[in-house]
């Protein structure tokens, strides 16, 4: 097989004497094509299109929607279109091969022959010239596809684990949770005609069920269903935080497999269609990648989220609700987890906010600027534009709803206008507009910097600490002790309640909630080594854990990649695939405090989430799938990014 692969692709790489590098492919700036008038005479597809995102993707990695569309195309009437442009048609055959040759016995040499026939034919015809070869990036396409069979060749034994919490049947909305995404296809058993079923039966499953009175545990049939869908099923029970649990039970999982972590890790929640979609698309491919037991599953999959949707400048880290801040809350996580000021990264409240109108458009270019971005890069020319802007029009949707139904999606395609007279009913289908409000620079004072950080505790019963805090003697319930004691920073290690909660089997969630707050609890200076002392009457009390010494150590280490943008942006609900080395990229001490406060974690959950692929090494601003150059082809080919943003309310 291999000396017929070889064969293939020293015909492909000599014939035409094509360019000597990629490098001079891409420094080649023309991609007018005016010199083809074959190619430009094309039917159906736009043949500079093609060229130019060719060249993005092996450039950058942008890889979207409507590039496979535009590839599908042309493979649709490959015979037709080899004939007129063959560049076109090799060109999709090639990226067409970095999606197949992953999971398609024989595709490698199956398109390989097809794309040698096609060259071989237009070498004969004239159709294809050197200055083709030069233009189009074919022998840089070549050389991809050969280095990724190469180590998708090269065998690895992968071991992958699936971890979840779980509460009880019923969630917080209302929704039933029996798991049954587990036990049908692409997951459960594996069925006989089914390509995509069983794909999970190389992974161990650990639900770590909540032991709390509210929370009911899985029903005996529901565990022997799993069972057939996995390796093997490991429940296990802990005590997380008393209102929600996922970030608890991740940390525990990490916590207690440090030492024998598994290849991979896939974090999932029990709703997991919420956030991943029905199709579960992204979690499906990562399956797929990692059951090659591959060098190229290894050296790819290092953090993949599986999310559809991504959140930009979201107003958790700066808007307001009610008489509350978010930013305050916010800032004071930021402070606990890595260890400085989140206003030292530049971020601050959006100064415009963008009223959304479907179906509309705004008129004229704002200062002749015709070029299309994407939403989030239009908003940023449109503000630096000032008046000269009135808004962005955008020729999709980037609402999931307003995709029901359709097959091309394209991110960048939004432009920047002047909107003399206002907005205009749009001719077009899928057009919508975003008009801009702004307001002045904000003050310093709109800005505080809250010099506290959210501090985690360790829960020690029958204990105490000597001595107030500060001399504050005033007595108040568990969450306001808490507050008060990250309020005195150094001045209180801790603080220590009267006695602890009794929980009964009646308690409910809320009753718990009434009992913290019932509590008689004192912030604590403790002795100058912050000894506990043994409680005679059971007291209860939380020592503050202070960072770690080593943190600002890994707050520095350098993420795998650039930051996508100058947005702070994430996908959400933590739901992803994360590598061994990567769960060891943050400091062992640092997700023992973490797990060890449930609290903490119940309190923070939202905005652990936001920060959750930034642990594990990936840039704050994190890249969508579709643009992340570390991430192979085959796990973002057709599968959508959905973005939300804060500067239209999203929280």
């Amino acid at each position: 097989m291999w000396s017929r692969i070889r064969a293939l692709l020293g015909f492909c790489v000599s014939a035409c004497q094509a360019a000597d590098s990629f490098g001079e492919q891409l420094q080649h700036e023309d991609v007018s094509l005016h010199h083809d008038t074959a190619c430009k005479s094309l039917q159906g597809v736009d043949a500079v299109t093609m060229l130019m995102r060719a060249r993005v993707y092996y450039r950058t990695g942008l890889f979207e929607l409507a590039d496979a569309d535009r590839i599908a195309y042309v493979l649709a009437d490959l015979d037709s279109i080899s004939q007129v442009c063959p560049a076109v048609a090799l060109q999709a055959l090639l990226l067409k091969l970095e999606d197949n040759i992953v999971v398609q016995p024989g595709a490698f040499e199956a398109l390989m022959s097809r794309y040698t026939s096609i060259l071989h034919q237009a070498i004969r015809d004239q159709t294809i010239t050197p200055q083709n070869m030069k233009i189009w990036p074919l022998d840089y396409g070549v050389e991809r596809v050969l280095n990724i069979s190469r180590a998708l060749a090269i065998p690895r034994r992968l071991t992958v684990a699936v971890v979840m919490n779980y509460c009880q049947v019923v969630d917080r909305w209302g929704t039933s949770q029996l798991l049954t995404w587990l036990v049908e296809p692409p997951f459960g058993e594996p069925i006989e005609g089914v390509a995509e079923s069983g794909l999970l039966r190389n992974a161990e499953l650990f639900i770590y069920q909540v032991d709390w009175p509210w929370c009911q545990p899985l029903a005996e049939e529901v565990l022997e269903q799993l069972r057939g869908s996995v390796k093997e099923l490991h429940v296990v029970t802990y005590r997380g935080g008393p209102r929600r649990e996922e970030q608890t039970a991740y940390f525990k999982y990490i916590l207690d497999h440090w030492d024998n972590l598994p290849d991979f890790t896939i974090f999932v929640h029990p709703d997991a269609d919420e956030h991943q979609g029905q199709r579960f698309l992204a979690l499906t491919r990562a399956l797929k990648l990692i059951n090659t037991q591959s060098q190229f599953a290894s050296d790819t999959l290092g953090y993949y989220p599986l999310a559809q949707q991504m959140v930009v400048d979201p107003r958790r880290t700066w808007g307001h609700r009610n008489a509350d801040t978010f930013a305050s809350t916010w800032r004071r996580f930021w402070r606990r987890v890595f260890g400085y000021d989140w206003e030292d990264l530049g971020f601050e409240e959006p100064r415009c906010m963008w009223e959304k109108h479907v179906g509309k458009f705004l008129p004229k270019h704002a200062d002749g600027i015709s070029r299309r971005h994407s939403l989030p890069d239009a908003k940023l020319v449109c503000v630096r534009l000032g008046n000269a802007c009135r808004g962005v029009t955008c020729g999709t949707s980037v609402d999931a709803s307003e995709l029901e139904g359709q097959e091309k999606f394209a991110q960048a395609s939004c432009t920047v206008r002047e909107g003399p007279g206002g907005l205009s009913a749009s001719p077009e289908a899928g057009e919508l507009s975003y008009v801009k409000t702004c307001r002045g620079k904000p003050s310093d004072s709109d800005g505080q910097k809250e010099a506290v950080a959210k501090s985690t505790y360790q829960a020690a019963k029958s204990s105490f600490l000597l001595g107030f805090a500060a001399e504050d003697s005033a007595t108040r319930g568990e969450a306001e002790a808490r507050r008060r004691c990250d309020e005195l920073g150094d001045l209180c290690t801790g603080f220590t309640c009267e006695k602890s909660i009794q929980v009964t089997p009646e308690m409910t969630k809320k009753d718990y909630q009434e009992a913290q707050n019932a509590q008689s609890c004192t912030v604590r200076a403790g002795s100058s080594s912050s000894k506990l002392f043994e409680s005679p009457t059971g007291e209860l009390t939380f020592v503050k854990v202070a960072p770690s010494p080593k943190l600002q150590e890994a707050v520095l280490r350098k993420t795998t990649k650039p930051d996508a943008n100058v947005l702070f942006q994430f996908y959400t609900g933590s739901q992803s695939v994360v590598r061994k080395d990567r769960l060891r990229w943050w400091l062992r001490e640092e997700i023992e405090a973490f797990a060890a406060d449930g609290v903490w974690c119940s309190d923070t959950t939202g905005l652990v989430e936001a920060v959750w692929h930034r642990l594990f090494g990936e840039p704050l601003s994190q890249h969508a799938r579709q643009e992340d150059p570390a991430l192979p082809l085959f796990l973002k080919w057709g599968i959508p990014t959905f973005f939300s943003y804060g500067d239209e309310g999203v929280v």
